[in-house]
């Protein structure tokens, strides 16, 4: 979620499960009835396995990663779908440091990826007739325009698709981090952060900012009767993802967790701010209260692969709203939709929050999906390079394409 993020069936094509919707829902149509009219969520038969020559390609690769990672990233865990190829799942090197070895049942911070879940709750509210794509904050939130006068004319169209012009504060979130890693925050306070840490550009502006998310739930919230978190939480439940949550306060991760590392490259750049902190500082019990739905949910390897299934939540919404979302902006992150990355054919998103990286794509084209974790701040600098090669070799042309 900080700013340096830039990031079924058997043999059925993703292509056909979200970009086609069979339905067409009328206003104010409750999005879980909605949802449970599509049919298959997510594209992923993890039945199907890989072939043992290419799961030991895959293994090699991810064992010289670990080996050779610049941030010195403990751990690694993968998951690649090809509707051709089959499924495979996997995790490397150590969940915690001198202790328990990584598997594909632990627990991970997911970040900016809590994004797509909240933009596809923002886009179900959207279908039921809550709320519109044109809506301004001060239309929707009058109080909170009040407040903050230069974001009165800002639409959900622009929060979604970092374009509104308004500061990030997830760089100041974590130099306070840094110095106190139990402060808690409010979104009200993150808000405030964010409209005090730099000059807002005109509307229409892109940039990539997590306080746009923390405005859509401040919204929300004045709109229905339901937290950012429940909405969230409840795409995650549409979508089968029963090792996921966004929690309402902070709590430790579910057994077995990954421990998170402050990693070499961030150890490195708040050395000032905060000496103690080194490349193995373990960030597990920090608060983690700083992303909400911008970045403050958890998962699994094999959740996020199923979340990549649903092409990050498309195969939740309609034909009409999946249009509308696909519409992306260049901005600093790359061509920005609503709440989804376009990179070459592939729809993705990264994922950074103290201690973890993480990433989730998928083609529509051909239903391959791809996954990351690692449990280092900036683990993914190399890992799409260090073992893209043979894990997912088109994903790896995509991203490294100029």
């Amino acid at each position: 979620m900080m700013r340096h993020t830039v990031h079924a069936l058997a043999g059925t094509a993703l292509a056909s499960l979200v970009l086609v919707s069979p339905f067409s829902a009328s206003a104010h149509a409750d999005p879980h009835a909605m949802a449970a009219l599509l049919g298959p969520i997510s594209s992923i038969d993890k039945t199907k396995p890989m072939p043992a020559a290419t799961k030991a390609a895959i293994d090699a690769a991810a064992a010289d990663f670990i080996g050779s990672s610049l941030d010195q990233a403990p751990g690694l865990w993968l998951a690649v779908w090809d509707p051709k190829k089959g499924y495979y799942e996997q995790a490397y090197g150590s969940a915690v440091i001198g202790g328990a070895t990584a598997t594909v049942a632990d627990h991970f911070y997911i970040g900016s990826i809590t994004k797509t879940a909240m933009a596809t709750a923002v886009l179900q509210q959207v279908q039921a007739g809550t709320l519109k794509l044109t809506d301004t904050v001060k239309n929707l939130d009058p109080r909170l325009a009040k407040k903050y006068p230069s974001i009165r004319q800002i639409t959900v169209t622009q929060l979604l698709s970092m374009t509104s012009g308004i500061p990030d504060y997830a760089d100041a979130a974590v130099m306070i981090m840094a110095k106190d890693p139990q402060h808690r925050f409010t979104r009200d306070q993150l808000i405030a952060l964010g409209m005090s840490s730099g000059k807002q550009k005109p509307p229409g502006s892109g940039g990539y900012s997590t306080t746009n998310y923390l405005i859509l739930g401040h919204i929300l919230r004045s709109l229905i009767p339901r937290s950012p978190e429940a909405l969230v939480n409840g795409v995650f439940r549409q979508a089968g993802m029963k090792q996921s949550r966004l929690p309402l306060t902070t709590r430790p991760l579910p057994d077995p967790a990954a421990h998170g590392y402050v990693g070499v490259l961030w150890a490195s750049q708040l050395g000032d701010t905060n000496p103690s902190l080194t490349p193995t500082s373990d960030v597990s019990t920090w608060a983690f209260e700083w992303g909400k739905e911008g970045g403050g949910a958890w998962s699994t390897i094999g959740d996020l692969a199923t979340w990549g299934g649903t092409c990050l939540g498309n195969s939740l919404l309609p034909r009409p709203i999946i249009a509308e979302r696909l519409r992306t902006t260049k901005i600093d992150a790359g061509l920005y939709g609503l709440g989804i990355i376009r990179q070459g054919d592939w729809l993705a998103h990264g994922g950074q929050a103290i201690g973890y990286e993480t990433n989730v794509a998928c083609n529509p084209k051909t239903g391959a999906v791809v996954a990351t974790a690692v449990n280092s701040t900036y683990g993914k600098v190399d890992v799409d390079s260090a073992i893209g090669k043979a894990a997912y070799p088109e994903y790896l042309a995509a991203v490294s394409s100029p």
